[in-house]
């Protein structure tokens, strides 16, 4: 199997290439960031395949796309679930994050799509069995019997193989208040995502059950933080632009923003329990900006979108003296960040 035959197949089997880009977007799907089976998700073009070759141009020319881009290939795919490609259709979002981002995180996993179904192809006939129990529909009741009675046997198996092979994760969602600020414009954060695997489950029930914390008062100052340092950050980008001349930024607006915890650790260290959150995030900022004009006698009104992925990380210790839901929480602070600018 080449590079090139990793692609979308009209009216073809795109199981394979389903079941990776789903394992590449950790289960989720691109726009609604929720956790979905392989059977509630279909592929999706975030460039309709229906444009036409004058709507791709314009398209390529609008999201800074190359002049190889292929609708078909892994950089124009991503796994949607069925009631999000229903409010999609066929439309872009144009000027809208959700399609940048995405744009942009199809392009980093390329690679590791196209990679990750080479070696599938060259697999055994296991491989293929497994597949079909990956897409087996549980709504069935004779299929999901065969699921929960045999199932369990393979996990075992694969526990045999290592500690942690078995573990799994789930998703929980932390609903927070709406939040309100002079620098930001009002966003409604609709919820955190924690997706934990074993010990991050175990450090969620220890803070709740031992230290008496709840985690949407845990999670809500911090959020708040990661925005602000989100805006700053969306700032200074802009404003390290100097060609063709320089420019100054007002405060950023964020229009959308997914939070998702991925791991929390904890270690004990007499007489305090500290716990390590790591998370990451997605997010679509806008921001009014003036630029001198380039003979120098005057200003222009621009105005600049970015597209923003990253991850974050905050502490938060327990001391064994102190009260139920007395904790005291470490300042957010990013450790990775990819930003994509356009500027209008």
């Amino acid at each position: 199997m080449t590079r090139e035959d990793v692609r979308y197949r009209n009216g073809g089997d795109n199981s394979v290439l389903k079941m990776i880009l789903l394992e590449q977007w950790q289960y989720r799907c691109y726009m609604c960031g929720r956790p979905k089976d392989f059977t509630d998700t279909q592929i999706d073009h975030l460039i309709p395949q229906s444009f036409s070759a004058a709507e791709l141009r314009v398209a390529k020319k609008q999201y800074n796309l190359t002049s190889s881009f292929d609708l078909h290939s892994p950089e124009n795919l991503a796994p949607i679930c069925s009631k999000c490609n229903r409010d999609k259709s066929n439309q872009t979002f144009e000027g809208a994050g959700v399609m940048l981002l995405a744009l942009s995180k199809a392009a980093k996993l390329r690679s590791d799509v196209i990679a990750a179904c080479k070696r599938f192809g060259s697999g055994t006939q296991l491989s293929k069995h497994l597949l079909r129990s990956i897409a087996a529909d549980l709504a069935q009741t004779k299929t999901r019997e065969a699921f929960e009675t045999y199932a369990p046997a393979i996990v075992q198996k694969l526990a045999l193989l290592g500690e942690g092979k078995a573990d799994f994760v789930t998703y929980h969602e932390v609903i927070l208040d709406e939040m309100h600020s002079d620098d930001f414009h009002d966003i409604f954060i609709p919820d955190v995502g924690l997706s934990l695997l074993a010990r991050g489950r175990t450090a969620m029930s220890i803070l709740q059950d031992v230290c008496g914390c709840q985690m949407g008062d845990l999670l809500q100052p911090r959020v708040h933080d990661l925005i602000e340092l989100l805006q700053n950050r969306v700032r200074h980008d802009f404003e390290s632009i100097t060609e063709p001349t320089r420019i100054n930024a007002g405060p950023a607006e964020i229009f959308r923003l997914q939070v998702t915890i991925e791991t929390i650790d904890y270690q004990r260290y007499e007489p305090v329990l500290e716990f390590t959150f790591q998370g990451k995030f997605d997010a679509y900022l806008v921001a009014s900006l003036v630029q001198d004009s380039l003979n120098g006698d005057g200003i222009q009104d621009r105005q600049g979108e970015v597209a923003v992925t990253g991850t974050f990380s905050f502490t938060a210790d327990w001391s064994f003296s102190a009260q139920q839901g007395s904790l005291d929480i470490g300042e957010c602070t990013i450790e990775e960040w990819s930003s994509q600018v356009d500027v209008t």
